[in-house]
């Protein structure tokens, strides 16, 4: 199995190191990730000019552009024709409505466009631990039960810093946490975005829910805007579904 490994923390952080680590196992394993640290930056492309390329080692390369721009230099590029895109092992969780912006999961949706089994993996923050030692039975999981497909990102992380073990997998969907935004000055600098987390009730099955009771969550996330219920709702309405 060909393995293409990226991520939005830049291409020597930590959790894709022990992904490279990690994915040796699986099989054949190439690392192209930006070449710094480029979180938030869903599927935006910076690549429509000229950007530098570097190699590393023989099987790892940094690209000075977006997740979504070394992904798509990976495979239409440098021609790479992988079994599976794995993004991670982002160093922040990817939960509800972070999974907008989300450069971990940004980088799967491009490799999702062309037809590519994908994951991303995320753990909470500075919490890499619970995750290297579990990722391969996690990976394992996957494979066993043949989860991947080329219809949605497998969407895995690992639970919050407070749990030492883990109590098993769920199969989740997103969770929508209420979130108040606001801004903070920074003198000489101008203003930064802050946000903070409001009253929740936990519903289960969710990714938070998981992810809090100390189960790993895994969570599939279509391309883009699609949406299969909103579709049968908006055709039951007009009454297509019934020509």
């Amino acid at each position: 199995m060909k393995i293409l490994l990226t991520n939005d923390d830049g291409y020597n952080a930590q959790g894709i190191r022990i992904l490279y680590e990690k994915m040796q196992a699986y099989g054949e394993v190439v690392l192209v990730a930006p070449h710094r640290h480029m979180s938030g930056a869903s599927v935006s492309r910076a690549f429509w000019n000229e950007v530098q390329v570097h190699q590393h080692e023989a099987n790892i390369y940094s690209v000075e552009g977006t997740p979504a721009d070394a992904v798509s230099y990976a495979l239409h590029g440098m021609s790479i024709h992988p079994d599976i895109v794995i993004s991670g092992i982002n160093d922040g969780p990817n939960i509800s409505s972070d999974t907008v912006y989300s450069g971990t999961i940004g980088a799967c949706m491009e490799a999702l466009k062309v037809g590519k089994k994908t994951i991303a993996f995320s753990t909470d923050f500075g919490y890499f631990s619970l995750a290297e030692e579990h990722i391969s039975m996690v990976m394992d999981y996957i494979l066993v039960h043949d989860l991947m497909s080329e219809a949605y990102v497998l969407n895995v992380n690992f639970p919050l810093k407070f749990h030492s073990e883990i109590k098993g997998i769920r199969i989740t969907d997103l969770a929508f946490r209420p979130v108040e935004q606001y801004y903070t000055h920074v003198p000489q600098k101008g203003y930064r975005n802050r946000r903070r987390l409001l009253p929740y009730d936990l519903v289960e099955n969710t990714d938070i829910w998981a992810i809090e009771k100390g189960y790993v969550s895994i969570t599939p996330l279509k391309f883009g805007n699609q949406t299969h219920a909103g579709f049968t709702e908006l055709c039951q309405k007009v009454k297509q579904c019934e020509e």
